[in-house]
């Protein structure tokens, strides 16, 4: 079997379907899998989904994972000395990750989860692609520099200067599109791939996606959690 490469965009604590999209694939450990960040938060299972990442490199599978604003808000609330992030992660799905983890406070989570989640990049990068979070910002020298870093996880402007990125296209998740504007995107050099996968029932949504990254399919896995 031939190498083959896949990105998925944001799954938002949907375990039993990021298992189910994976056996679809048939994730070999020869393949390498780009995950693009906002693994926890809103579903109903963040837990599993860390668990089944880590495992799943433990196997010696190449999952190649990056840094998300989830994650980000997360971590923010753990160390501040004050309630202002923790109360703002909360409202952005955060309860839903305590109770996965069946504690109260997010400092209670594994330490080993929490390591996990600290050791992630803003991006990675091959020959032909940008794996980001959210996207970059183009009006600096160097988008990946420090000062890039809020653009990397919140930017939703979807601009794209190829020859700052050395004429690669930029792959990411954030920003929730539909089925229909994810497949006409792929022609763009942008292409964002979270399609709310947490959000069944809204028209054209709630669907786990995967991009091949040598062909430009998409597999597509509806939310079964």
């Amino acid at each position: 079997m031939s190498k083959r490469s896949f990105a998925i965009g944001d799954i938002h604590g949907c375990a039993r379907t990021l298992r189910q999209l994976l056996k679809v694939l048939g994730l070999a450990k020869t393949d390498t899998l780009y995950l693009l960040g906002d693994y926890i938060d809103r579903g109903p299972d963040s837990r599993g989904v860390i668990e089944t990442i880590l495992r799943m490199q433990e196997e010696g599978f190449d999952l190649r994972p990056i840094y998300g604003n989830h994650e980000e808000m997360l971590l923010l609330a753990i160390r501040s000395s004050g309630v202002f992030e923790l109360i703002e992660w909360l409202e952005q799905g955060g309860a839903a990750t305590l109770k996965s983890y069946g504690v109260s406070q997010p400092q209670d989570i594994p330490r080993a989860h929490l390591d996990f989640l600290e050791s992630l990049p803003l991006f990675r990068m091959t020959d032909g692609f940008v794996f980001v979070h959210a996207g970059l910002d183009f009006t600096i020298d160097d988008p990946f520099s420090a000062a890039g870093r809020t653009a990397m996880l919140w930017d939703r402007s979807g601009k794209v200067v190829p020859a700052k990125i050395g004429g690669r296209k930029v792959v990411s998740g954030h920003c929730t599109q539909t089925l229909d504007e994810i497949r006409k995107g792929l022609k763009n050099n942008h292409l964002r791939i979270d399609n709310g996968c947490v959000y069944p029932g809204l028209p054209g949504k709630g669907n786990l996606v995967a991009l091949h990254l040598e062909t430009g399919a998409l597999i597509v896995q509806e939310n079964i959690g």
